[in-house]
């Protein structure tokens, strides 16, 4: 169930912004030929490492041209990839059926399912790369094996910061200061494993970096890791922003990880600490997820996905308890099964009945669908009922049913309905075509939203770049009339920016201004950084 799951309709859904950034900085790697140095409109991007700029190009280049579908199919490919590296080491702590079952959580948790496994982000990669990290430093750790532990946790240090920046670090610090805490074995922080690992991590990055300094000024690319990191923290949103945020995150957290969060009710549970601790590796990962959720708990204004490497940790204790409960056929374990068995009924009821809702009038053949997709739904039902040991097996592979109806019976009306979405791409594509024959650029530092950048630049089949300065009267300039209201533009065409819901002129300048373009207010994310890429030989 899993491929027609993840990938039915994959890219029929318009661009993100995130999801628009990633994917631009990949195709103009491919246009400029440069994968050292990103750029997003020719001007130099300094948010994120390049790594995932790489992995989103090389799928451009695979299916032969930029895409939704191309830019997200990499993070289809990391999730099954993080459910199989979830499935190895459980299976090797765990029973082969507890371990599926360990798997099947992480990619069926309902942020994962509904909502990062269909955006072409960061977040899914990095978490499979941390996750790797912690599990590799706990498997070998638990060992002995102080070498392993430390040199491919410390490689995958490097992947993480390539793929993020600091927050690998964070999380590798923390966890190695838990496994040296869990074995006792606090010497090896200061022996040659530890320390010529660490120095490794560095000399990788290192030697990236000094082949970056030869584009940019790496001043400005640490300033910008350590706003891009701080931004979230509280520090930075303020005393009140903080203390509603530590109030609500837990609640926020366990409804975006539903339904597997439900089994949190198992740690009120009298001795359900003792049980873990009669499964070491079930007792760590709950001490390493507590370790290290404070990362997120502590720092306002996070979203959901920052923690999905995290969740597979605290899955793992629960999956254990409940397995437990499983075996001793305890009350609360049938309160959980009937629980289980009831939404999936109802599941099996509702789904035949789907095309009676009028946005799935699009769809074709969809009485046929929902019939089949119904019939699916009452089998693993069935399933679940007559093999008590496998209901949580039906229940989540329930939930992969639910997937595929989402992408069969609301991705289309949802992309239909995007009115905003696709003016963006519709005005892209027609500013694009009215001037093709005539030079584009992006006047100074005009705010220019990702989504419509990427369209823009795709449908040129070129880089549009930012201009500075030396403004000529033939260019067809695109420019912000909020940033440059005093600014004459001979519009011919108007391109629509969704999030400021205004249009901004596209045309020639009859006057073009001397000097370089000002400001004009603080510096935001959309209107590039003004700092050149160098050219090397």
């Amino acid at each position: 169930m899993l491929l027609p799951a993840l990938l039915i309709n994959l890219g029929v859904v318009v661009f993100i912004d995130d999801e628009a950034i990633r994917s631009l900085v990949a195709q103009e790697m491919i246009w400029s030929g440069n994968w050292i140095a990103p750029t997003m409109h020719g001007d130099a991007y300094l948010n994120k490492p390049p790594l995932w700029n790489w992995l989103v190009a090389l799928s451009f280049l695979a299916h032969g041209g930029a895409s939704e579908w191309a830019a997200r199919l990499p993070t289809v490919l990391a999730l099954l990839g993080f459910g199989a590296t979830t499935f190895f080491f459980s299976s090797k702590y765990f029973s082969r059926h507890t371990a599926l079952l360990h798997a099947l959580m992480v990619v069926t948790c309902g942020r994962m399912l509904f909502w990062d496994s269909l955006l072409a982000l960061i977040d899914v990669t990095l978490s499979w790369v941390v996750y790797t990290q912690i599990m590799l430093l706990y498997h070998y750790g638990r060992q002995g094996k102080w070498w392993r532990a430390f040199g491919w946790s410390y490689a995958l240090t490097a992947a993480g910061f390539m793929l993020k920046g600091l927050p690998a670090i964070v999380f590798q610090g923390l966890t190695v200061l838990t496994i040296l805490w869990w074995t006792k074995q606090w010497r090896q922080f200061f022996r040659a494993a530890h320390l010529l690992s660490g120095l490794g991590c560095l000399a990788l990055l290192g030697l990236y970096y000094w082949r970056y300094s030869n584009y940019v000024d790496l001043s400005w690319v640490a300033e910008r890791l350590f706003i891009e990191s701080g931004k979230r923290t509280a520090m930075a949103q303020g005393l009140g922003a903080s203390l509603r945020h530590l109030v609500e995150f837990p609640l926020e957290m366990s409804y975006h990880f539903l339904p597997w969060t439900i089994l949190l009710l198992l740690f009120f549970r009298k001795g359900s600490w003792t049980a873990l601790k009669t499964n070491d590796f079930a007792a760590f990962t709950l001490v390493a997820f507590l370790v290290n959720i404070p990362v997120y708990w502590l720092s306002p204004n996070v979203y959901p996905r920052y923690l999905l490497m995290l969740f597979p940790l605290l899955f793992g204790s629960l999956i254990f308890l409940y397995s437990r409960e499983e075996e001793k056929d305890t009350q609360v374990y049938r309160g959980f099964r009937w629980l289980f068995l009831g939404l999936m009924a109802i599941c099996a009821l509702v789904i035949p009945l789907i095309p009676l809702i009028p946005d799935t009038e699009m769809v074709s053949h969809a009485w046929w669908k929902s019939f089949v997709l119904g019939v699916t739904a009452g089998a693993v039902w069935w399933l679940g009922w007559r093999s008590p040991r496998d209901t949580v097996l039906a229940f989540a592979v329930m939930l992969l049913v639910i997937r595929i109806v989402f992408n069969v019976f609301v991705l289309p009306p949802r992309a239909a309905g995007d009115e905003r979405g696709n003016a963006v791409r519709d005005t892209a594509h027609a500013v694009v075509d009215q001037h093709e024959s005539q030079r584009m650029a992006i006047y100074g530092f005009t705010l220019i939203e990702p989504a419509t950048g990427y369209y823009l630049s795709i449908r040129r089949g070129r880089i549009i770049p930012r201009q500075w300065e030396k403004f000529d009267d033939t260019t067809a300039y695109i420019v912000s009339p909020l940033q440059y209201p005093d600014l004459e533009v001979s519009a011919t065409d108007s391109l629509y920016l969704r999030h400021l819901r205004v249009n901004y002129p596209v045309g020639r300048l009859p006057d073009p201004p001397a000097g370089r373009a000002a400001l004009n207010g603080v510096l935001r994310d959309g209107m590039g950084a003004g700092i050149p890429v160098r050219a090397t030989e």
